[in-house]
Formats: structure tokens, C-alpha cells, sequence
């Protein structure tokens, strides 16, 4: 699944979100599914929340971390495709 960059995320009303720690836990109340989210990936979920695009979210965690561009490219996309097929997010153009 080929995620835009220039869309942004919306968390639907039936996606539950409990932080524990650093760390984090979503719930699909629809389908009852949770997933985690280690530090790395709730600084994300942070990021890809309060930017009006993933690349905005990018571009805030590339001041952040300290790791290649493609790789950080790759991983956030990698997320954004998993928290979407597991329907605890949605894009929008």
C-alpha cells in the first residue's frame, strides 16, 4: 500500500489510544483489536497527531532522530500502512 505524504491521519471515534510509560496502546473498539506502540513508534504517533501531513510529521521527527532519511521515510510509512489496514486510522488528501 503506497502511503501520500501529503495526506494527513484521522484516528476514527471508535479508536481508543492509553499510554503506559513511554510507551502506548491503541484499541479498535469495532473490532476489538489493540496494538502497541513502543517509544519510538508513540513519538511517532505524537508527531503524525498534531502535523497537518505526514510529511510535516517527517520532517519534525528527521530534528528528532538521528538516523538516515530513507529509513525514516521508510519506517514512518511502514507504520502509517499498518495502523491503516488494522483500521485505527485513516488518510485524507
Amino acid at each position: 500500500m503506497a502511503i501520500s505524504f501529503s495526506a494527513r491521519l484521522v484516528v476514527p471515534a471508535h479508536v481508543l489510544l492509553q499510554r503506559v510509560g513511554e510507551e502506548a496502546v491503541l484499541l479498535n473498539l469495532e473490532n476489538e483489536l489493540y496494538f502497541g506502540l513502543d517509544p519510538v513508534g508513540m513519538r511517532m504517533w505524537e508527531a503524525l497527531s498534531k502535523s497537518r501531513t505526514l510529511e510535516g510529521a517527517y520532517q519534525e521527527l528527521l530534528g528528532v532522530y538521528e538516523v538516515d532519511d530513507a529509513r525514516l521515510r521508510k519506517d514512518l510509512e511502514a507504520l502509517v500502512a499498518k495502523l491503516v489496514e488494522n483500521g485505527l486510522v485513516q488518510t485524507e488528501e
